[in-house]
């Protein structure tokens, strides 16, 4: 049995790998996705709540089909807490709000093992109960570190965020970022969206090229399919393009309003 680090082999085979962030606690919705084919999952922990015992189903569920489960924290400095998800099973944590260098050491601590990190070992379901040979060794290839970068601050020490050893990937909220920067934030994908703004679309490059600088893997949230796939194109490799609760609202709203404009309208 041997540990593998599912975002990483498939941007080594297609350069990017598309995710949703998961909201629901559903086990279910993370079984549809991966038979749907999508590469990825942000159990979001950060805006809603899930606990240990569900989380291990939701991995379960994302595994068996060569999806990685992974999980949004919500508060950058809870070590305990990204250990323990770990150690439960989840391919990897991003923390949000990592501003400056010393957050993102602390990320890397929390999440890798010596001589990155300080992270502390353990038999459970993480290591799979002794069967990854080597475990420890090869946890700190296979475990994806994610720091979120969604403020000012986090734009301005981005150079030294990026050049931290352990830190896999640099994910961007644009929700956040916009609200921080004083742009209105709107979350549709029209030309007066936020992201298209000029500070903003400094902002983004300027993180951009910082992970391209230090080989660390671009990531973004996305509104939509086309915004997902200028994304993609632009250079980022770790986009998300849905929240399933979300989806599931916005497109069962678009679903009744049709039904009922056709029967108003024969």
């Amino acid at each position: 049995m041997q540990m593998r680090n599912f975002v990483k082999e498939k941007i080594a085979a297609n350069g990017y790998v598309l995710g949703a962030f998961v909201a629901s606690s559903s086990a279910t919705n993370c079984e549809i996705l991966a038979i749907n084919g999508l590469d990825f999952v942000l159990i979001d922990c950060e805006h809603a709540q899930t606990d240990a015992e569900t989380l291990v189903h939701m991995c379960r569920a994302s595994e068996m089909y060569g999806m990685a489960p992974l999980m949004r924290v919500y508060n950058p400095d809870d070590g305990p807490m990204m250990s323990r998800m770990l150690d439960v099973g989840l391919h990897g944590v991003m923390a949000p709000l990592i501003n400056t260098p010393a957050q993102a050491q602390n990320l890397v601590n929390f999440t890798k093992y010596a001589p990155l990190g300080k992270r502390g070992a353990n038999g459970g379901r993480g290591p799979r109960w002794g069967n990854y040979p080597d475990y420890v060794h090869t946890c700190n290839d296979n475990v994806l570190t994610i720091a979120q970068c969604e403020s000012v601050q986090g734009v301005k020490n981005i150079e030294e965020i990026a050049a931290i050893p352990g830190i896999d990937c640099i994910f961007i909220g644009t929700g956040d970022l916009s609200l921080d920067m004083g742009i209105q934030f709107k979350a549709d994908s029209s030309a007066s969206h936020s992201v298209d703004s000029p500070e903003m679309v400094a902002a983004i490059d300027k993180v951009l090229k910082a992970c391209q600088k230090n080989h660390v893997i671009p990531g973004i949230v996305t509104a939509s399919a086309e915004d997902a796939a200028r994304r993609v194109k632009q250079g980022f490799q770790f986009v998300t393009c849905m929240n399933d609760l979300g989806f599931f609202s916005s497109r069962s709203k678009q679903h009744l309003s049709t039904i009922r404009d056709q029967i108003a309208h024969g």
